[in-house]
């Protein structure tokens, strides 16, 4: 009986195509391996520029932030500085105030007067603290054709013997207008200290001043000036300390 030959499998041939294949595969595999470590070194080199502009930007802030609190610093410590400047100039004041009651009490009662006046005064000052009291007189002398030159002067502390000239008074109405809102050389400015409101203006005329020029003065004062009273004093002979 013939034995049948069985036929034999040449797998040589099929081991090539198998490395082959399996090569092929390495090297793609190597590729897309070569790709996500470049995506990847690309991705970290974007996050750590994003990371530096970060810090950059925290740094600028805070900076910034920093700058403000400094500027916002030194404006107080300038406030500050301006207020205790203030309270000294204020504490100056007040003991020069005093120190003035103190001298006039002292030379009043040197003069014998009684205490009942020393207390009238000591009252008409803490008055004065309150309340303004601005005095303006009007004194008249001729020029060279015999008219009356109203000379004005003021003062804005009753206690003190201190007059300070406010030039000519005008005779007509728009140059009195036209020399107040000039100034009238400081009695603008004088008049607009109100201490709140609390103030009044006293408008003194000499004989010899043209007739009615206080009570023209103390009308245009009161449009100019409505949070003050004005009054106005009766004529009679004034000192010249006005007349120039």
């Amino acid at each position: 009986m013939t034995r049948r030959r069985r036929h034999q499998l040449d797998l040589l041939p099929l081991l090539d195509v198998f490395m082959v294949v399996l090569f092929v595969f390495a090297t793609i595999q190597e590729q897309r391996l070569d790709d996500t470590t470049r995506d990847a070194e690309r991705l970290e080199q974007q996050l750590d520029q994003a990371d530096r502009a970060l810090a950059a930007t925290e740094a600028r802030e805070q900076q910034a932030r920093q700058a403000e609190d400094d500027r916002a610093t030194t404006a107080l410590t300038k406030a500050q500085e301006e207020a205790r400047q203030l309270r000294g100039e204020l504490a100056r004041m007040k003991k020069a105030v005093a120190d003035d009651r103190t001298r006039v009490s002292d030379i009043l009662a040197q003069m014998g007067l009684p205490q009942q006046t020393l207390e009238r005064l000591q009252l008409l000052s803490r008055l004065l603290e309150k309340h303004g009291v601005l005095e303006i007189e009007l004194v008249g002398r001729p020029d060279d054709d015999g008219l009356p030159i109203n000379h004005c002067c003021y003062r804005v502390d009753p206690l003190k013997d201190e007059w300070h000239t406010c030039g000519r008074v005008p005779p007509l109405a728009e140059d009195r207008e036209r020399w107040l809102d000039g100034g009238a050389e400081g009695l603008a400015e004088a008049l607009r200290g109100t201490k709140g409101g609390n103030a009044m203006t006293l408008v003194r005329q000499d004989l010899g001043v043209s007739h009615g020029a206080a009570g023209h003065l103390a009308e245009l004062l009161r449009s100019r000036f409505p949070d003050r009273t004005v009054d106005v004093g009766e004529a009679r002979v004034l000192e010249s300390r006005c007349a120039e």
